[in-house]
């Protein structure tokens, strides 16, 4: 901890020197930053050191202590307040009790007893210290989950989105998406990830920054819908070309006021990035164009030869691995445009055959990202047709509206407590019914979607390396590390710590 601050207030200046000259409190690790005579130069002293730890008489001219520390205590809440007096009376208890006092000392005083105290006010602040980072710590995890968990699903209107950003402190009039990718597509460094809050905060920008796959999404909050957010979106790009110690792709959305858009202005952010990779400019930073005109002739090229495979395609293995050969052919090879060209067909062939978005689905959709041979992008595709066909089989199968609805709350607030007593109420159904229900038409309880949906959201926080495993269970609502720990095994077959290294070494 820093050094502490100390004020003493005492009406007789013998204690205050006595106090002040023989108090070892250097050793204590403090500093006496000020003393006073009386409660009125008191309170102008402690409004203005705002110190740590205050030591005061109570019988004092003009203002008794416990008067000048009521009017005090709001403006300093943490400061531990020990009160020295000659007086044995307690009549002063219950006024001392409702001032949050941390200890009394009678005179007369002797050192090893203010120095206990003190010790004892320093742990008390330092224990006080370490459970409010902790706690920050934990709100900043769910923020970043519950962002996640909205980026990673299909969201509508009945899902209250609007309430899950303003829980999350995450809720604007505005909103764009910026996504971050390295040129090399591998993965950012740990030191840049690490840096880049603070690099966000020098901006004075309000954002949230996640790590997504294979990229930072920065999710940027505005208070206006005018045109000042494209300036403070450049700033950050050149703030980000200036820092980083890798060149950079930047793909950015366009300005969103719809909360349940969220996922789609995630994709465009997408497109701008495909955009960048496939325009190969080093460093390029992309505003996403609905209507933008190609004019590069190469590029229309490349969207002829794409539109003629999303026309003949289906979802089957034969039609992923002819797609994937026409791919590797058209981008000569080259892993940045190959990945570019991948993610593209994978997001089009999506708009083709649409299905419900959930986990499953985004994790299919980036896997182009991280594409290096004919072979990957084969078993890519492979995966996005069967993901597609999963979904839309689901979609027309027995599941009726009221379970489709369910599942896709749980998926939403999977780093919530989520419990069946809550949903039910939500959808005005009994316990016993929506329990019978989602057994019967999905062939699994509903405990066991919400532990599937915990997952999903871990998976995704496993990629930011920034993150502690232990912070990830506490974040999709784990107190304890090893029950997380258990599930987490029992459901993926390996350790959390085994898949954040097989993450790595893709």
């Amino acid at each position: 901890m820093t050094q502490i601050r100390v004020v003493i207030i005492e009406d007789n200046p013998a204690t205050i020197r006595s106090l002040v000259q023989t108090i070892d409190w250097e050793g204590l690790g403090c500093r006496v930053v000020g003393t006073a005579s009386d409660g009125v130069s008191g309170k102008t002293l402690i409004l203005d050191e705002e110190p740590d730890i205050l030591l005061t008489d109570i019988r004092m001219p003009q203002m008794d202590g416990l008067q000048m520390l009521e009017e005090v205590r709001d403006a300093v809440p943490d400061m531990k307040a020990i009160i020295i007096t000659g007086y044995d009376q307690f009549q002063y208890a219950s006024r001392a009790i409702k001032l949050a006092v941390f200890d009394y000392i009678l005179k007369p005083i002797r050192n090893d007893e203010v120095e206990k105290v003190i010790r004892r006010a320093i742990d008390r602040m330092r224990r006080q210290k370490e459970t409010d980072v902790a706690l920050a710590q934990a709100n900043q995890l769910r923020r970043k989950a519950q962002l996640l968990s909205l980026l990673t699903n299909d969201s509508h209107a009945g899902q209250d989105v609007y309430k899950m950003l303003t829980d999350a402190d995450l809720c604007s009039p505005a909103y764009y998406l910026m996504i971050i990718q390295p040129e090399d597509a591998g993965t950012l460094p740990l030191v840049t990830l690490n840096g880049m809050d603070d690099l966000l905060v020098s901006c004075q920008a309000h954002t949230m920054s996640v790590v997504l796959y294979d990229s930072v999404v920065i999710y940027g909050m505005r208070e206006d819908t005018g045109e000042a957010w494209r300036e403070e979106a450049e700033r950050i790009c050149q703030r980000i070309d200036d820092v980083l110690p890798v060149r950079v792709r930047i793909g950015i959305s366009q300005l969103a006021t719809s909360h349940h858009q969220i996922r789609q202005t995630y994709q465009q952010a997408r497109q701008a990035l495909w955009e960048s990779a496939m325009g190969h400019i080093s460093g390029a930073r992309v505003f996403f164009h609905p209507e933008k005109k190609e004019t590069d002739g190469l590029m229309q090229e490349m969207r002829r030869k794409m539109d003629a495979l999303i026309e003949k395609a289906e979802l089957t293995d034969e039609s992923a691995e002819e797609t994937a050969r026409v791919l590797v052919e058209i981008s000569g090879q080259q892993y940045s445009q190959l990945r570019a060209l991948v993610s593209l067909y994978a997001l089009t062939l999506s708009r083709k055959f649409p299905c419900s978005m959930n986990s499953a689905m985004d994790r299919a959709l980036s896997a182009p990202w991280f594409v290096t041979s004919l072979e990957e992008v084969s078993s890519c595709l492979k995966t996005l047709c069967a993901t597609l066909r999963e979904g839309r089989e689901a979609q027309e199968s027995k599941c009726s509206l009221l379970t489709r609805n369910v599942l896709e709350y749980i998926r939403l607030h999977a780093a919530e407590k989520l419990k069946l007593n809550d949903v039910a109420e939500k959808y005005h159904v009994s316990v016993n019914y929506l329990s019978a229900l989602i057994r019967k038409e999905t062939g699994t309880t509903f405990h066991e979607h919400v532990l599937k949906a915990k997952m999903d959201i871990a998976h995704t926080m496993l990629a930011d390396p920034r993150i502690l495993v232990e912070e990830v269970a506490r974040a999709v609502g784990y107190s304890n590390y090893i029950s997380f720990y258990n599930t987490f095994k029992r459901l993926e077959h390996m350790t959390p710590t085994e898949y954040r290294n097989r993450l790595a070494q893709m």
